[in-house]
């Protein structure tokens, strides 16, 4: 997993880089699109009226659901095509990450900073989260690497696995939005 991130960054990355039309206009959608549409937008409503707490907990809950639970996890429960799907999510987010993050990164120290810990830590639990997909995903294919032959006890298995990292997944997440939502209210506040 934490492979298919670097190289889909690094592609995003290059293709920026090298001033790709295709990837630019990529970009310029996606950024468009987080300063003007929900969920974003109350996000970034809640920081500039100083409700951190507010910021925090929506960002937290956002990327728990949408970003690891229902994107990298719940399609590991179907056999094989759901581990397909969740290598195409995580493929597509590394991607997403390296044609937008080069400018927020290059902005300033504070955001750069502020960028890497959110990659790391968010980034993180994704890792945790799409490996508890794909497992569930294998393990009605391969049942007897659970030490089971029959193929439901070998999926109920492997989300009684999910779930232990999902302990995992929620710690990252917990701490990727006070960072990141941190982050971005002390830089609103100093402009």
């Amino acid at each position: 997993m934490v492979l298919l991130y670097v190289v889909s960054y690094l592609v995003g990355w290059y293709l920026i880089s090298v001033r790709n039309p295709t990837a630019v206009q990529f970009a310029q959608t996606i950024v468009h699109s987080v300063l003007t549409e929900r969920p974003f937008t109350t996000v970034t409503a809640a920081l500039k009226s100083g409700n951190l707490g507010q910021a925090i907990l929506f960002t937290f809950l956002f990327n728990l659901a949408s970003g690891a639970f229902l994107s990298t996890t719940l399609p590991g429960v179907i056999p094989l095509f759901g581990g397909v799907v969740i290598i195409g999510i995580t493929v597509l987010r590394g991607f997403v990450v390296g044609v937008t993050y080069p400018a927020v990164l290059a902005s300033s120290y504070g955001a750069l900073v502020l960028g890497l810990g959110t990659l790391v830590l968010e980034l993180g639990a994704y890792v945790f989260s799409g490996a508890a997909g794909i497992h569930m995903a294998l393990a009605p294919i391969f049942p007897g690497r659970l030490g089971v032959q029959d193929r439901w006890a070998a999926l109920r298995a492997a989300c009684r696995d999910a779930v232990r990292l999902y302990a995992i997944v929620v710690l990252l997440l917990g701490l990727g939005a006070v960072w990141e939502m941190t982050g971005l209210f002390l830089l609103i506040r100093t402009r």
